[in-house]
């Protein structure tokens, strides 16, 4: 948040081009958000503009700049929210093996290389699988606890509930997590 506070309060002055600054240092945290919440590229894509142009809307009513960060990323889950609703969750696969294709002969340390690669995506695969079939409370906790990086106080304050159904949520969350990940078949 080293920069998003003066250029709030610039905002809130009439300097229209400090809105440009706000979104340059928070669009990929807001994106990373949504991709994690939503599994699906175009609609983290979509929840991150929406995401903006609310805020855009609404940060004159802002009543404490130092807020900033948890009035924001309580707008990004609101619109997460609401584009859950709006569709059954495409599961992101991950990004496909670099240079996949043809039948040519390959070094061995090419080949351990793809094995690894296609293991972490494999694993990436199912941990994503395991999380989005939590509930979105469950959901929502440890993705800004385990993923935004955000403390429990700031969970807590992000979701809008006290700090110990925060840590609930975030415990019953990851058990939940665990579970599917043991139905999925993923060794321990």
């Amino acid at each position: 948040m080293t920069e998003t506070v003066p250029a709030v309060f610039r905002f809130l002055r009439g300097d229209e081009e400090a809105f440009t600054e706000i979104v340059q240092e928070w669009q990929t945290k807001v994106y990373n958000l949504a991709w994690r919440f939503l599994g699906n590229r175009e609609d983290a894509q979509d929840v991150t503009q929406e995401t903006f142009l609310a805020v855009f809307r609404s940060l004159k009513g802002l009543r404490d700049p130092r807020s900033f960060s948890t009035w924001l990323y309580r707008i990004a889950l609101n619109q997460c929210r609401a584009k859950w609703r709006q569709r059954v969750p495409e599961l992101p696969l991950g990004d496909p093996t670099p240079g996949q294709g043809g039948d040519e002969q390959l070094e061995p340390q090419i080949v351990d290389d793809r094995v690894h690669i296609a293991v972490e995506v494999e694993l990436k695969d199912l941990v994503c699988k395991a999380l989005m079939s939590t509930s979105v409370e469950h959901r929502t906790a440890i993705i800004l606890k385990e993923y935004v990086g955000l403390n429990l106080e700031e969970v807590a304050e992000v979701m809008g509930c006290p700090l110990s159904t925060a840590k609930s949520r975030l415990y019953h969350g990851l058990r939940g997590v665990q579970k599917n990940l043991r139905k999925l078949g993923a060794r321990q």
